[in-house]
């Protein structure tokens, strides 16, 4: 089955249908609608930060990269007219909910320069010998 949503881009930047999150993906001066999952485990990629070269995603769960080629990959038909789009959303379930909203896409902003740090959301290790 096959639903129709209309996006306001100046509004909204997410849309979820039942399970499935999507994200404004901005690629090459381009605003794409791709899947928001991670291959990896299906982590959120709206939530990752690009890599210094601007060439991947890092998922935000586990640090797993993915190239911005596949992200666009995963897209979906959409039409824009001005600040408004149409997107053909295939597959999906005919009473499955449909919302769309905006949050934050850490995906779109500058790529990071590398960093040695570990990420927030990942426990400092002990150095080996250190006891607690």
């Amino acid at each position: 089955m096959s639903r129709v949503v209309v996006m306001d881009l100046r509004r909204h930047n997410t849309v979820l249908v039942g399970h499935e999150r999507y994200f404004i993906f901005a690629a090459d001066g381009r605003k794409l609608l791709v899947r928001d999952w991670c291959p990896h485990r299906g982590g959120p990629l709206s939530l990752s930060r690009q890599t210094a070269d601007g060439r991947r995603l890092v998922c935000p769960w586990h640090g797993t990269k993915v190239g911005t080629a596949a992200v666009k990959r995963t897209s979906v038909p959409m039409v824009r007219s001005g600040d408004e789009a149409v997107v053909l959303l295939t597959g999906t379930e005919a009473d499955a909910p449909v919302t769309v909203i905006h949050k934050r896409i850490l995906a779109n902003l500058p790529p990071e320069a590398e960093s040695t740090e570990t990420p927030a959301c990942l426990p400092e290790r002990a150095p080996a010998g250190a006891h607690e």
